[in-house]
């Protein structure tokens, strides 16, 4: 037997030193029979004050005994556990802006479906990187989902401060923060809407490197087939769209292929993304792929037994109201009022 709370067997102490002050002096306005016995216990038959006092004694012990709340060992349970090291690569370059996922441009709407995949992937040790012209590690890896959040919402087209796509880079530095940790599954969801054209290392160089180490790389393509103009602020405070040389609207390419072959190379899975819907619908089936169960946890769950010892305290208070009343008296030899 354990108790969860000893501390209260310290309240044992105060019973014998509450016993010898009821000894010396009668409290006065206490009419209860318990406390009055104590002190007019020599007017009685010697043989049932101690059996009173011991009742009473015994009974307040075995309420401190409860109040300690005595454990038996209970039974063990095993709990099922499922986590992931898993790194969330996000693209904040200037293509980002075009508005063809509506209500808002692209980069917002990732951001919110972003923060969906955090809440329900919470079980997971989630990690944020950021890239553009380069890679930034917003968040390394952490059990702390809200925290993951709140950096999501913070991100903007300055995040990175060097515009491009820099995606060999994002998956190289989401390697070295899943490096730091020993987790057995590790997974990078990649999300992108450009064409590689920034930063030191190649998307396939940076796939066979997440190849060899075992890391599963899924990619998210977004945006519409064939491109969406993107959006700026000029000089005078008007919404002007980017344009090429000759005046023709500026329509950033999609480098699918390359996408499509690091997901491949690595054992993840791509997926395309043409409006939010279909951002959404990707989190959700990567969420559903990437459950891998971890050894269950066995933990185990005590018994209370205070209970038992509240009722025992119970009898024996019962036992000596019965003897300092009707039984008492005839103990006593006391003849019953007429």
């Amino acid at each position: 037997m354990t108790l969860a709370q000893p501390i209260w067997l310290l309240c044992a102490l105060l019973i014998p030193l509450a016993i010898a002050l009821l000894r010396r002096k009668r409290p006065a306005g206490i009419p209860l029979s318990t406390f009055r016995l104590l002190a007019d216990a020599d007017k009685r038959p010697r043989r049932l004050g101690l059996v009173l006092a011991a009742l009473r004694l015994s009974a307040l012990a075995l309420v401190v005994i409860a109040l300690a709340r005595p454990q038996g060992p209970g039974r063990w349970f095993e709990e099922k556990r499922y986590g992931i090291d898993m790194m969330l690569a996000l693209d904040i370059s200037g293509s980002m802006r075009a508005e063809d996922f509506q209500p808002a441009n692209r980069l917002e709407v990732a951001k919110r479906v972003l923060k969906d995949f955090v809440a329900k992937n919470a079980e997971h040790r989630l990690g944020l990187v950021a890239f553009a012209g380069r890679s930034l590690t917003l968040c390394p890896l952490t059990t702390d989902a809200q925290a993951v959040s709140q950096l999501v919402d913070r991100i903007g087209f300055d995040s990175v401060g060097q515009d491009g796509t820099a995606i060999g880079d994002g998956i190289g530095n989401s390697l070295y923060r899943l490096a730091e940790n020993e987790g057995k599954s590790k997974v990078i969801v990649l999300m992108s809407d450009g064409e590689n054209n920034s930063g030191y290392l190649q998307p396939l160089d940076a796939a066979a490197m997440a190849k060899a180490r075992g890391v599963k790389v899924y990619t998210i393509a977004v945006g519409r087939p064939g491109g969406a103009p993107i959006p700026l602020t000029d000089s005078f405070g008007r919404k002007v769209y980017v344009r090429n040389r000759d005046g023709s609207l500026f329509l950033p390419k999609m480098d699918e292929q390359v996408l499509a072959r690091i997901a491949e190379m690595t054992g993840g899975r791509y997926f395309r993304a043409t409006d939010s819907r279909g951002l959404e619908a990707a989190y959700a089936a990567i969420a559903q792929l990437e459950k891998s169960e971890l050894p269950a946890q066995r933990h185990r769950v005590p018994s209370e037994n205070y209970f038992g010892w509240v009722l025992a305290a119970l009898f024996l208070v019962g036992v000596e109201v019965l003897l300092s009343t009707g039984v008492g008296s005839v103990l006593r030899g006391e003849k019953p009022h007429a």
